[in-house]
């Protein structure tokens, strides 16, 4: 964003959906996952101390509820990149020359 501010020109290429590790595959949809199983682990350490009943992790709920946050991602940075003025790509890059690449063999 700030490269683009600057007046440069730029463009973003993944293969994958934008949006990155982090938001997509990793520290915010772990975060879900682990607070089901934390819950369901304090419920048990609690079991016989005032908390009673069957617990457990419908896992295709828990990971129902952690798309709610992931699935909009790469629509939202796809949208932002779009307002800013920054060409986006969805494939594999390599280098076609000094100044050139190929998007999954399509030249840029």
């Amino acid at each position: 964003m700030r490269v683009r501010a600057a007046g440069w020109s730029v463009a973003v290429i993944d293969y994958r959906p934008f949006g990155g590790t982090c938001a997509l595959r990793g520290c915010d949809p772990k975060k879900m996952l682990v607070g089901g199983a934390s819950a369901l682990d304090h419920v048990r350490r609690m079991s016989g101390n005032g908390v009673a009943g069957d617990v457990h992790i419908d896992w295709p709920e828990l990971i129902a509820f952690k798309r709610t946050f992931t699935d909009p991602v790469p629509e939202k940075h796809e949208h932002r990149y779009e307002e800013k003025g920054i060409h986006t790509y969805h494939g594999h890059a390599r280098f076609a020359g000094r100044n050139s690449l190929t998007v999954d063999s399509e030249k840029s």
